[in-house]
Formats: C-alpha cells, structure tokens, sequence
C-alpha cells in the first residue's frame, strides 16, 4: 500500500522532536549533575522509534473510515502505554539507584512529550481531513 499523503511530512518532525528531547536531555542531566547512561540513551531511542511507527500506522488509517482510525488511534495509545511501562520496569531492574529518580523524570516528561505530539499531529491531521472533505 502506498504510504499517506501525510506520512512523508512527518519524518521531519519526528527527527526535529528527536533532536529537541536529546539535546533538553543530556542538557537537563548535566545541570543536575547526573551521568548520561545507557538507560537514557534507551529512552532516547524508544520513544521516537515506537511514536514514528505508530504515527505512519495511524495515518495510514486517515484514507478510510473514520472509525478505522479512531481504532488505530485508541490501540496506539495502549501499545505506547503498556510498552512504556514495560520498558521503564526493565530500566529501573537494571539501573543503579543513583539514576532512579532522573530516569524515571526523563521517562515521564519523554513520554507525555511524545505523547503530545502524536495526538497533536494525528488531531491536525484529522482537522485538515475534514475540512477537505467538505
């Protein structure tokens, strides 16, 4: 199938989200003293990986009915919630307790960040469909 019209437009958000959160990160660790570590790095690469995957997925589901993509949309949410939590189980099993408060820090404001801007994309996105469609 070919990819969503919108779907080439997002890479490049995606990237300059990733840019952004890496920078504030290492940036916010260093002001409080904290090492960047391996854990870090994890987060750092998970959340722009499963965001970009769900976001191609979700956009994909903008050409058919609208229920088809409110399904993608509330599966989406799920899948980043359940697998974040996963992840952040088996980060704070392996971190030392040093890092256990700035990771934990880092995974929420990472997550509501990504978050934010996969729904804000998929609501703009959902936006200029139905305006286009009128």
């Amino acid at each position: 199938t070919p990819a969503p019209q919108g779907a080439s437009r997002t890479v490049p958000f995606v990237l300059l989200l990733v840019i952004l959160c890496a920078r504030a990160t290492v940036r916010g660790l260093r002001f409080f003293g904290t090492p960047f570590s391996w854990p870090f790095v994890a987060l750092l690469i998970y959340f722009p990986l499963v965001s970009g995957v769900l976001l191609l997925w979700q956009e994909g589901a903008m050409k058919t009915e609208l229920r088809h993509f409110i399904h993608r949309f509330m599966l989406g949410l799920v899948v980043k919630l359940l697998g974040s939590l996963v992840l952040l189980a088996i980060l704070i099993r392996l971190s030392s307790k040093s890092d256990l408060s700035p990771l934990v820090v880092t995974f929420t404001l990472l997550y509501f960040t990504w978050l934010g801007f996969s729904t804000g994309r998929l609501g703009w996105l959902l936006r200029r469909r139905s305006t286009t469609a009128t």
